[in-house]
């Protein structure tokens, strides 16, 4: 009788022991603490669980790009797989679009400051649209360098995909719409100039970048 208590309580310690290494080797689930905002305002603070979610093989594509190339990423939902990969595609390139834009007024901005336009002021709206045109070609040939299709629980499908052109085609185009200004201003295109603010706002946009994604 004596031997049989022995023996349970040396299982009963094991399984104890077995529990207790569980409970030190699963998984805590972080909690954090956020304002916690209503119609009234910061009404005070709730606790929440966080988990980090994993980056779309697409998106991480285009967040890695390298310095040759020049890459989108956009994802759409719909109830035909087929055309939410069009949309994608679709918002991809106007992601690009607007990329290309932005970089363009930067340089710009940096390039008047080198080569004056005669005193006259150059129009947002017209450099806009001579990017939107001038662009257009190229993103219409663009190669999709990623594509990935997801079937929803409620029966639709979400496509995401990664898209990407030369960079050096991207300058051509940011040249090309700097000359356009040029022109509608009589002022002499400066490619010296152009290549040097070009460089110089290009570089600020790839450490803001780097910065961005630690």
């Amino acid at each position: 009788m004596k031997s049989f208590s022995v023996i349970t309580v040396a299982v009963a310690f094991g399984l104890l022991a077995t529990a207790v290494c569980s409970c030190g080797s699963s998984k805590k689930v972080p909690v954090a603490s956020y304002p916690d905002y209503t119609g009234a305002g910061n009404t005070g603070t709730r606790m929440v669980t966080k988990v980090e979610e994993q980056i779309d093989e697409c998106e991480q594509m285009a967040i890695d790009a390298p310095a040759s190339e020049w890459r989108a990423y956009a994802s759409a939902v719909d109830e035909d797989r087929d055309f939410a990969r069009q949309q994608a595609v679709l918002f991809a390139k106007a992601e690009m679009a607007s990329q290309i834009e932005s970089l363009t007024l930067s340089v710009m901005k940096g390039y008047r400051a080198k080569v004056k336009s005669n005193g006259r002021t150059a129009s947002e709206a017209d450099i806009k649209q001579d990017v939107g045109s001038m662009a257009e070609q190229t993103l219409e040939n663009c190669r999709i360098i990623c594509s990935k299709r997801y079937r929803l629980g409620d029966g639709t499908y979400e496509c995401a995909v990664c898209i990407s052109v030369p960079s050096e085609e991207v300058e051509k185009v940011i040249g090309a719409t700097v000359l356009s200004d040029d022109e509608r201003q009589n002022v002499e295109f400066n490619a010296d100039q152009f290549r040097s603010s070009y460089a110089d706002e290009l570089r600020a946009l790839r450490q803001s970048r780097q910065n961005g994604s630690r």
